[in-house]
């Protein structure tokens, strides 16, 4: 789906001669230290930055992608149900409902303005719009910023339903584990793939915490 080869990034080198190749139906999260690229080579697939290497998306994949940013570029004239309608199409449009409900705007709190929404409230829409989106790779960036947990596990179930191929950079094992299978590790100019989940890839690396990879070499 995703063929990366790099050099560096603008006049600041993140990481060098990094090969990957990312196949359908991946699941990934992307971990290390601050600074190291997780975010730097997102940007690039989005292609908001530019680069030297190579970057090869494959035939038509469709990408879906929350920034830390996201919950701020909404519309906030709209109300929460006609953010989603103005982005659901054909089938995916009979889960507006149901998904609504799932991330605790059902009934009357479809009718709020996007401008009266707390951050996390937000942050919640901002999933949901996504997640309506016809994509098969879903990019998330920090995506567990300002949820609270049962919205955390509302949206690790919807990404677990989630049939294409998924990328997330996290420092949240909690919400990692149990959703991806594969570990991209950005560190000292490099990225190193683990083929194992994120509590196999912390127990080896003897750590408790992700947030722990900050400390490490």
């Amino acid at each position: 789906m995703i063929e990366w080869v790099s050099k560096r990034y603008g006049d600041h080198t993140v990481f060098r001669n990094a090969n990957l190749t990312i196949e359908r139906g991946d699941k990934i999260a992307f971990v290390g230290r601050n600074g190291e690229g997780k975010s730097t080579l997102v940007k690039c697939m989005m292609k908001e930055i530019d680069y030297e290497g190579t970057l090869t998306l494959g035939h038509n994949v469709q990408i879906g992608y929350f920034a830390q940013n996201q919950a701020s570029l909404l519309d906030e004239s709209l109300t929460v149900f006609q953010t989603i309608d103005d982005v659901a199409k054909g089938e995916i449009r009979n889960k507006i409902k149901d998904l609504l409900g799932a991330f605790m705007f059902g009934g009357e709190n479809s009718t709020k303005k996007v401008k009266v929404l707390s951050g996390g409230e937000r942050t919640r829409l901002a999933m949901i719009k996504l997640l309506l989106e016809p994509v098969n790779l879903l990019i998330l960036d920090e995506p567990t910023n300002y949820l609270d947990m049962k919205t955390k596990d509302i949206l690790k179930s919807a990404l677990q339903d989630f049939d294409g191929t998924l990328i997330v950079v996290s420092h949240d094992r909690d919400f990692l584990d149990g959703l991806v299978t594969k570990v991209y590790e950005f560190g000292n100019q490099k990225i190193t793939e683990h083929l194992e989940g994120i509590y196999e890839f912390m127990e080896r690396k003897k750590m408790e915490n992700l947030r722990e990879l900050e400390r490490k070499n």
